[in-house]
C-alpha cells in the first residue's frame, strides 16, 4: 500500500473548505487532470454516496469509483473502492480548526495493488500533485 500525505493551511472557516470538499460534482475546479465526473445520488456527498472519476494524471489515464465511506460534518470525509475493486484507493480529507476563520486540513491518499514498476513513478507524481490540489482548493475557496 503506498500513502500520500500532504497538509495545509485555509484562511477559511472548516464549514467553508468543507462545503467544497463535499461538492464532488466541482472537483475539476480544483483537482488538476479530471476530465469527467459521475456522482450518484446528485448534491452534496453523504455517506454512501458513489463517485465515478475519469482522469488523466502524469500521462496515464486513470478511472475509478469510489464511495463516500466516512462523513462528519466540517471536520472529515473518506472515500474509497469498494473491497472486491483490483486496485484499492482509499482518499481522505481531515479538517482541523484552528480558529473561527482558519482551519488545516490533511489531504490523505492510499493506494493499493499498484505494479511495483509504477510505484516509483507515482511516488514522484504525488510529491507534486498532492501540494496542487491544495493550492487549487485554496484557488477556488477564493472565488
Amino acid at each position: 500500500m503506498l500513502t500520500f500525505e500532504h497538509t495545509e493551511t485555509y484562511d477559511y472557516p472548516a464549514s467553508g473548505v468543507f462545503s467544497r470538499l463535499i461538492d464532488l460534482e466541482e472537483r475539476a475546479a480544483w483537482i488538476k487532470g479530471i476530465i469527467e465526473t459521475r456522482v450518484t445520488p446528485e448534491g452534496p456527498a453523504r455517506v454512501g454516496t458513489e463517485y465515478f472519476e475519469s482522469g488523466k494524471y502524469s500521462g496515464f489515464k486513470s478511472e475509478k469509483t469510489v464511495v463516500v465511506t466516512e462523513l462528519v460534518q466540517d471536520q472529515l470525509l473518506i472515500l474509497e473502492t469498494a473491497p472486491h475493486e483490483k486496485q484499492s484507493f482509499r482518499e481522505s480529507y481531515r479538517i482541523e480548526p484552528i480558529s473561527d476563520a482558519s482551519c488545516r486540513v490533511h489531504f490523505a491518499i492510499e493506494v493499493g495493488n499498484v505494479p511495483k514498476v509504477a510505484e516509483f513513478f507515482m511516488r514522484q507524481s504525488m510529491k507534486k500533485e498532492l501540494p496542487q490540489t491544495a493550492a487549487g482548493l485554496k484557488a477556488v475557496l477564493q472565488d
